[in-house]
């Protein structure tokens, strides 16, 4: 019996060390040759530590023909649009996997080089992906930008970040299911079965962040977007305005502009738009009648502090306002838009009853946002979305500044049940 006991514990041992080896090697190979060396924003999602916390059966084995490794890394490449994305993922198997691209990614437009490289996109040319018979490089640009050189050097084995370099060190130490790194700023995320929760630093360069922030004096509790910045927008408004035939000079703007913008989104409101029916006279002619239909649309409010009579004056100027204080319909053509203001605050808002505050309460944060998702598709106030925001319920971010440099942020999203 002892005999049996001793063997039966050193194979337990032997097992467990083989999957700890296992499990080791794993981590250690989904680092080689995977994140382009001019990476800027990099997300790693751990998936060996996701199947350990959800269970085995958290990753189907659908026959998918490409192999799922310990880590997949997402990131924009600085030489692209940071809103380009990229991935890459071993292939075991080339006919398997272009069907799976065909129906799970909607990829419909297959090209072969002769070097034995497969090209494709979607239809809306967001997606691009390329693969050979060792390697599925993805790219997913928002602008629609030329990604084949990235793809190109992916599948070649060019131009990877190396294992020894200073950002892989960092994000090995990490086991959070998802982490991001960007510069010498990082942060991770966790996942529970109804939350995503993210915490971590961020740049503030080009913000100019003032010590002390402040947040509208009061806030309504029936409202389903709030949030407010505390930002010196300089840095980041590099050209003036343009649009259609208007145009707005930054550097006015931001003269009379003071580093506080809030905006609300409430219950719906009444307005009347005019509706052009055809009535006959009593000639029998057709005339042209005008009459206002009374209709709900969102009660929109944003809010700007500085010189707010200088600012109306010169959006007046430039006919962005009209002399009658309501936005240009030109501009924004959905809605009625009412302007208000006093010396330190203007306020445009689809309410032409909207109270308008006057002043500001101190705030810990400098970048907050709550959004209530239930109660805009509740309202429905925006229904070509509500099939995009269905599967969330709420939203809170808070962003404070930990020195003149960086920013801590905290992001929370409660997810509905599918």
């Amino acid at each position: 019996m002892k005999k049996i006991l001793i063997a039966a514990t050193s194979l337990i041992l032997v097992l467990l060390l083989a999957v700890y080896s296992l499990l080791q090697y794993r981590q250690y190979s989904s680092y080689q040759n995977s994140i382009h060396q001019q990476a800027a924003l990099i997300f790693k999602i751990n998936i060996d530590e996701i199947v350990k916390k959800r269970g085995l059966s958290a990753i189907k084995s659908d026959s998918r023909g490409f192999a799922v490794p310990a880590n997949i890394f997402i990131y924009t490449v600085n030489q692209k649009s940071a809103n380009t994305f990229f991935c890459s993922l071993p292939v075991t198997d080339t006919a398997v996997l272009r069907q799976y691209l065909k129906k799970a990614l909607k990829v419909d437009q297959f090209k072969e080089t002769e070097q034995g490289t497969v090209w494709g996109n979607s239809s809306d040319q967001r997606l691009r992906i390329a693969y050979n018979s060792h390697k599925l490089a993805i790219s997913y640009s928002l602008v629609k930008e030329n990604v084949n050189d990235i793809l190109d050097q992916i599948l070649a084995g060019k131009s990877f970040m190396p294992a020894s370099d200073s950002r892989i060190r960092r994000m090995k130490q990490e086991d959070a299911p998802i982490i991001y790194d960007f510069k010498n700023y990082s942060g991770q995320a966790s996942l529970t079965t109804r939350t995503l929760s993210l915490k971590g630093s961020f740049p503030l360069e080009n913000l100019y962040i003032p010590d002390q922030a402040y947040r509208p004096d009061s806030l309504p509790k029936e409202i389903s977007i709030n949030a407010w910045l505390n930002a010196d927008l300089k840095g980041l408004f590099k050209k003036d305005l343009h649009f259609k035939d208007y145009l707005l000079q930054k550097d006015t703007l931001l003269k009379y502009y003071d580093g506080y913008a809030a905006i609300e989104l409430g219950n719906p409101v009444n307005q009347y738009q005019p509706v052009i029916t055809y009535e006959y006279n009593d000639e029998f002619e057709k005339v042209e009648r005008i009459r206002q239909k009374e209709v709900k649309v969102p009660e929109i409010t944003l809010s700007l502090k500085g010189n707010a009579p200088a600012l109306l004056s010169y959006l007046q100027k430039q006919a962005v306002i009209n002399p009658d204080e309501q936005l240009n319909k030109e501009l924004f053509p959905l809605y009625e838009v009412y302007s208000q203001h006093h010396s330190g605050l203007l306020q445009l808002s689809t309410s032409e009853k909207k109270p308008l505050p006057h002043g500001q309460a101190p705030s810990p944060y400098f970048l907050f946002a709550a959004i209530d998702f239930d109660k805009i598709r509740k309202q429905n106030q925006f229904p070509l979305i509500n099939n995009y925001i269905k599967y969330f319920s709420k939203l809170e971010l808070k962003c404070t500044k930990k020195n003149a440099k960086t920013g801590k942020i905290e992001l929370e999203i409660k997810l509905n049940e599918l």
